[in-house]
């Protein structure tokens, strides 16, 4: 392997280990990666960069602004009285109902977007029929993941390959706008099928992270709590309160500079000793209302917030929240929204940090306690923090509803009639802008800066792959494969046995690496393939759409996953019991019929 080939492959590994590890922040990773093509000589300075001024990036941008036109005006907020209607008939018709409504939303809106919209409302529906969430929410996400692949702006996944595809084969070649549909339309009724006819059997009746707070109710939040001379825990060992130690895990005891670490049953506790514990939240709340012990729910002036008239919450951190990566102090969230936060709740990870100190992440559950009038003004930021179980924020721009659909309507109509996607979209931003649907301010802060920035980077490293042939040195042992196909199974499979290694090589990498990457890997050696083997190059495109968008075993490997995954309560497991089949099923559909639909 020469030198440019080896850092390209560098660089593709550098994305791999910023997706794989969550301290690191992907969108400075990919800079890190084009930034090393640069430097190695692999790219010049143009040809990196040269990914920003794609169209692309153009009408992602765009449709984040219609999608928050929509929801902004409450366009898409109409659903909650379709799940009213459904839950009065049970689960099954409940789902039968939402899905296919959340599929063709996720085909013009962000998923991301849609299932933050509906999240609560499902939460909600489910506790009214006695059903936990854990039986809802996953197949919400999965129905918005399918859904994305009914047009070309259902996901940026798609947007991106759309915009790889042009940049090496020019501005002609592509994927027009409706021309993903008819595969779209086989993959979203086959998991509407398997989702309202196996879910229910598949998914675990768990306990919900999101019920009505109550003695039932087996959420596990962390808190740090100080005892102070006056407590009558001081000078008293934990194993002399074996009532509060049956609810309430003491993962850790910090006095003075010194840490202590489990078990604490025979510790003599003494005065400013500070408790992490783990519990139920209304364990929690019952512990700090004693006397002598002070917590996050202590004021600057040293005054306990308690009370009847006080409310409890639980709101999840937001995609996109300037929250995210902020410490529960920094973040001031007593101060903006007048709650204080009385513990977080990671699920599937061992908090220890002090509260004050731990980093908030997205899909955090925070338990507050306020007014309840605090609590209605924190609901109307949703940008940062979803109310989970609670009242949706008032629209307050619902008479501009028709203007958002009808101009939305009308740029997608005019693009699938042939009219350029970009000029569209731009168009209808500016309309929804100047129309009132929303702010300016609120128009420009609605565009994840993130995402663009990791597409245009993702767009030079594909570049790469192709311009140092590292692309066709991965494309020749699979064109190997498929003579394997022909010379066992006939010349008609040869390239089948192909289509099939493009497809599971990309849903595999999907699921550890962000969609973005896997694209840009896949998309070059895709395009390299159909040129060996001198065939159209759709069918392995579209393998590359379609896989690298349906992301289904790891919480990691989509956003939506990830966002359902602490509300629902759900372990790994619990999506590959469900997602695996549902991978495997489309996976055979795509590599039998896209050949069909895209011809060789």
């Amino acid at each position: 392997m020469d030198l440019p080939k080896f850092l390209t492959l560098g660089a593709i590994l550098i994305v791999l280990i910023g997706a794989v590890v969550p301290a690191l922040s992907l969108d400075m990773v990919a800079i890190l990666a084009v930034g090393l093509l640069v430097l190695g000589g692999v790219l010049e300075p143009g040809e990196a960069v040269a990914g920003f001024g794609s169209t692309t990036l153009i009408v992602v941008a765009a449709m984040f602004v219609l999608a928050e036109a929509l929801q902004r005006t409450g366009a898409a907020r109409g659903i909650g009285q379709l799940v009213e209607r459904a839950s009065a008939r049970g689960q099954r018709y409940l789902l039968l109902a939402l899905l296919p409504v959340v599929m063709l939303l996720s085909g013009i809106m962000n998923n991301t977007g849609v299932v933050v919209l509906l999240l609560p409302l499902l939460v909600a529906a489910g506790q009214d029929i006695g059903v936990s969430p854990s039986r809802l929410l996953l197949p919400l996400s999965y129905a918005s993941i399918v859904g994305g692949t009914l047009t070309l702006v259902g996901t940026t996944t798609t947007l991106l390959v759309d915009g790889l595809v042009r940049q090496h084969l020019g501005p002609e070649a592509g994927i027009s706008f409706f021309e993903i549909l008819p595969i779209g339309i086989i993959f979203c009724i086959i998991a509407l099928a398997y989702l309202v006819l196996a879910g229910p059997k598949l998914l675990p009746n768990r306990t919900g992270l999101v019920t009505p707070i109550n003695a039932s109710a087996t959420r596990q939040y962390m808190t740090e709590i100080v005892l102070d001379a006056k407590s009558r825990f001081v000078g008293h060992r934990l194993a002399e309160y074996p009532q509060i130690m049956r609810k309430l895990r003491v993962l850790q005891l910090v006095r003075g500079e010194e840490t202590h670490w489990a078990p604490f049953q025979e510790e003599v506790l003494e005065a400013d000793d500070l408790l992490l514990v783990k519990g139920a939240p209304e364990d929690i709340v019952k512990l700090l209302r004693q006397p002598g012990l002070s917590g996050p729910a202590e004021d600057d002036e040293g005054g306990r917030v308690t009370g009847v008239d006080l409310a409890l919450a639980e709101v999840m951190v937001a995609p996109r929240s300037r929250l995210e990566h902020r410490t529960v102090t920094e973040a001031r969230i007593r101060d903006r929204f007048g709650v204080v936060v009385l513990a977080v709740m990671r699920h599937g990870e061992h908090l220890r940090e002090h509260l004050g100190s731990l980093r908030m992440r997205l899909g955090d559950i925070l338990l507050v306690q306020g007014q309840p009038e605090s609590i209605e003004r924190l609901a109307r930021h949703e940008r940062d923090l979803v109310l989970l179980g609670g009242t949706p924020p008032p629209i307050r721009r619902r008479h501009k509803a028709p203007l958002a659909i009808g101009t939305v309507a009308l740029a997608l109509g005019a693009s699938a009639l042939g009219a350029p996607l970009t000029v569209c979209v731009m168009l209808a931003a500016l309309v929804v802008v100047s129309g009132g649907c929303l702010t300016s301010p609120r128009a420009y802060r609605s565009i994840d800066l993130r995402i663009l920035v990791v597409l245009g980077c993702m767009l030079g490293v594909g570049a790469a792959a192709s311009k140092t042939g590292l692309a066709a040195s991965v494309a020749d042992p699979l064109v190997a494969l498929g003579k394997y196909f022909e010379s066992g199974l006939g010349s008609q499979w040869e390239h089948y046995g192909v289509l099939a290694m493009i497809y599971l090589t990309t849903a595999i990498l999907t699921e550890v690496v962000t969609n973005a990457g896997t694209a840009a890997i896949m998309v070059p050696i895709a395009l390299e393939m159909a040129d060996k083997a001198e065939t159209s190059y759709k069918p392995f495109v579209f393998a590359v759409a379609l896989a690298a968008s349906c992301s289904f075993l790891t919480p990691v490997g989509y956003q939506t996953n990830l966002l359902v995954y602490g509300p629902g309560g759900y372990r790994l497991r619990d999506y590959l019991r469900l997602g695996a089949p549902l991978a495997i099923i489309l996976w055979i559909v795509a590599v039998f019929l896209l050949p069909v639909i895209y011809p060789f």
